[in-house]
């Protein structure tokens, strides 16, 4: 993972996603979800939680754990929540809990464990999971087993596409109609005891000095400086940098990736167009818009860091398994010396 990669736009609103909202949704096959697959179903049903009957397209809820805060409306249109998935024998194929990818071994510090956010439209979630989260109260938790035919979106159902069979076992942790605002709120509390003091320059962005600048000039198109970064989430998890005892400290050090200070090269026309690379000789490539901003704005050997909203980061699709969906984040970016020595 680095912010070369996964850089998203918004150009065509959140109905132009496309997206598997839980990143256990299996490998695709045709069925025919009239005949053997829901035969199966219900012999297994019937062998393993006899009594208990499907809901809504088919889902069976085998344990259900009332929340006391709200009820998931109409209105909202976002949640947050851990799950964890298995296969109808038992192995987890999926999670966003910590202990339990520490248990069956598969935990790497590396990687973002915590809250998911699923988008509650057919288009966007496997319409098993919508009908699990049914009637779902913010602090309730529900398992359900989910055929494979309804563990799709719309389209695949009807087409007759099928995914895995599955058991989902989800904590619902919160909810919102508006994405956008609850990030921003996220953000601006962040900032009040992290970056006191500090204003937004521009939506969903904020910037402070940590080091002053030897000169109040930015660099112009003919230039290139060096920086050296750290990209965090907001709950401080370190997802990328530049320097390498940095990321041996949290646990992302990679011996394939080159920990040097990177060279930029500005665009004073258009911030978006600014480029990156490992070396001088390298074309570059553009880096999500909330780094390309914060880089329009430095000034010779100034330390600054930034925090952004996800629109200008790695937006609904985060990047990988370090970055989750719709995720404000921090970078921290030095102007450094030119490694090699020449000016």
């Amino acid at each position: 993972m680095n912010i070369l990669t996964g850089k998203v736009s918004f150009a065509g609103g959140i109905a132009a996603v496309v997206m598997a909202v839980l990143s256990g949704c299996a490998k695709e096959v045709s069925v025919d979800t009239s005949g053997k697959e829901k035969e199966y179903m219900e012999a297994w049903m019937k062998l393993n939680h006899p009594g208990v009957s499907p809901t809504g397209r088919g889902v069976y809820i085998i344990e259900d754990q009332p929340g006391t805060g709200s009820v998931i409306s109409n209105d909202d249109f976002y949640v947050f929540l851990d799950y964890t998935e298995t296969d109808l024998d038992g192995n987890v194929t999926s999670t966003s809990s910590k202990k339990m990818s520490q248990q069956i071994g598969t935990y790497s510090p590396a990687n973002y464990y915590g809250d998911n956010i699923l988008i509650l439209d057919e288009a966007y979630t496997q319409l098993g999971v919508l009908d699990l989260l049914e009637g779902m109260r913010v602090g309730g938790k529900r398992t359900g087993v989910v055929p494979g035919w309804l563990n799709v979106g719309l389209a695949d159902y009807n087409n007759n596409k099928s995914g895995s069979n599955s058991i989902f076992t989800i904590s619902l942790k919160d909810k919102t109609p508006d994405i956008t605002a609850w990030e921003i709120d996220t953000l601006s509390r962040y900032v009040a005891i992290h970056m006191p003091g500090i204003d937004s320059t521009k939506f969903g962005y904020y910037s402070k000095t940590l080091k002053q600048p030897t000169s109040s000039e930015t660099f112009t198109p003919d230039t290139t400086f060096y920086i050296n970064y750290t990209g965090r989430l907001l709950n401080g998890q370190v997802f990328d940098t530049t320097i390498g005892d940095t990321a041996k400290v949290y646990g992302i050090y990679s011996s394939s990736k080159k920990y040097s200070p990177m060279v930029v090269r500005p665009n004073v026309d258009d911030y978006t167009k600014i480029t990156i690379s490992t070396d001088e000789n390298s074309e570059g490539s553009t880096v999500v818009d909330g780094f390309a901003y914060c880089l329009s704005k430095l000034r010779p050997f100034e330390k600054v860091v930034c925090a952004f909203y996800s629109r200008l980061g790695y937006s609904y699709s985060g990047s990988g398994s370090r970055i989750p969906k719709f995720a404000p984040i921090v970078f921290e970016i030095e102007v450094v010396k030119n490694p090699s020595g020449d000016d």
